[in-house]
Formats: structure tokens, sequence, C-alpha cells
């Protein structure tokens, strides 16, 4: 892993992510290397790297000092962590980059959203319990761990992703499943797993079938890229979740 660190020169950004009006990303780049993630494309696109995606991230040293000053002209607004990144990746452990920020968050009480795959996250349930609006979210796109291992190596377990959603929830945080891109599974199991661990769901399929073919095909997956599939898929696992009353959103037609 390549690890850079970098001044930004901005912290806190405006963003066009549905529920969302500011995203912060403390890091450029992932270690957790998700073979489908949409962000290798947008981080090559406006940063020169040459390194396979998962084995490089750029580190925004300052970011928390920048954020302290932009937010002071900011109007109040949902702030999603993040976009090109998971804010708990390994390197999140040193850094801490993304508790400080929440930290800043946290003192004028902006709503936050977070996303990860990571049971770091636990580490800040003392911080999440103080905010007036915060949710977490945990990707789970499979129930399936070889599945898991074929198309995100280097991240978390399902089973351990399952823990830390079981904990959060359990402990009055509100959470939410993204349930994204839809690889192979069994969403009757995944469900299951789910039901008692989640106040919502977001759905989505793979949106860059072309970038993980040939993984597919090498391990004979071929149908689970059809569109059918997603729909299928998408289609029980909101019949099973609207059973519980849990609501349900499918993020493509």
């Amino acid at each position: 892993m390549i690890i850079k660190e970098i001044l930004a020169k901005t912290a806190m950004t405006k963003t066009g992510i549905p529920g969302a009006d500011y995203v912060i990303n403390p890091y450029v780049g992932c270690g957790h290397g998700c073979r489908y993630c949409y962000a290798d494309f947008i981080v090559r696109k406006f940063k020169k790297v040459s390194q396979p995606w998962g084995e490089f991230a750029q580190v925004k040293i300052n970011a928390p000092e920048v954020l302290k000053e932009e937010i002071k002209r900011k109007k109040k607004g949902m702030v999603y962590l993040s976009s090109i990144c998971d804010p708990y990746q390994p390197i999140e452990e040193k850094y801490k980059l993304t508790r400080r920020c929440l930290e800043i968050l946290l003192e004028y009480q902006f709503p936050v959203s977070i996303l990860t795959k990571s049971k770091l996250i636990l580490r800040d349930i003392g911080l999440f319990k103080k905010f007036e609006d915060c949710e977490v979210g945990l990707t789970i796109p499979t129930d399936d761990e070889q599945i898991r291992k074929i198309f995100e190596p280097k991240s978390p377990s399902v089973k351990d992703r399952i823990g830390t959603l079981d904990n959060l929830h359990s402990q009055g945080i509100y959470t939410y499943v993204f349930i994204g891109p839809i690889l192979p599974q069994n969403p009757e199991h995944l469900a299951s797993l789910l039901l008692d661990k989640v106040d919502y769901v977001l759905i989505d399929k793979m949106n860059y079938p072309y970038k993980v073919a040939r993984i597919y095909k090498k391990h004979g997956l071929e149908y689970a890229l059809e569109p059918e599939y997603f729909r299928d898929v998408a289609s029980k696992l909101k019949r099973i979740f609207g059973k519980s009353k849990i609501r349900v959103t499918v993020c493509f037609p």
C-alpha cells in the first residue's frame, strides 16, 4: 500500500448525492480495493496515480483544519462521508481524519450520513450518540463469503459487517444497509440476517459491468450480470423487508 500525505484546499464540498448537501472525503483512494468500485474512474480522472486500485491512498492531513474554517461559512446541511473512499478504511486507524472531521461537525451539529464496510466505525459510537441527526450504513452486497472474497478481497468479511450493524443498531444508532452493487447472493438469506439490524435499505445494481465482466466470466457468474437478475433480487429483497415495515429504496428501474 503506497500512502502519500497531501494538503487539501477544501474539505467539505457540495454534492449531487441524493439526500446529501455536502460530502467529505478525508482520503483519496481506498485500501479495500473492491474490484467494482466506481471511485477508481473518478480518482484517475482528477488525480495522477498509476498504482492499481486498492494499492494507494492519499491522506489529506490538513482536512480537519480546513473543515474547521470552512464550516463557519456553510449553511447547515446533511454531510455524507464518503463518496470516493471508505472513511473507515484501515489507514483511518492511524490518521483519525474521519474522527477529527466528525468532531468538528458535531460541534456545529451538522447532520451526517456515513457509509463504510469496516468495524473500525465502532470506535466512534460515542460521537454518533451526541449528534442530533446521524445515520450509519454498512455496504453488504452479498451474503456469500466466497463471492465477497472474489469481488472485495481486501475488505472485511460479511460476518464482521453484519456484526457491526447489529452492534450499532442495538446501541440506538439509526442504521441502514446498502446492498449494492447487487452481487451473486441468496436474497432470502441475506434479508434474514439483516431484518432486526436496520432502519432502512438501499439497493443498487452493478453500474459498470464492463469493469468486472472478466471476473464474472472466470467464475461462471455471467447470469448475475443480467438486468433480469438485478431486478429479481431487488424485488425479492423489497418484498421481504417490506413485510417487516422496513423502508426500501431501489436505485434503478
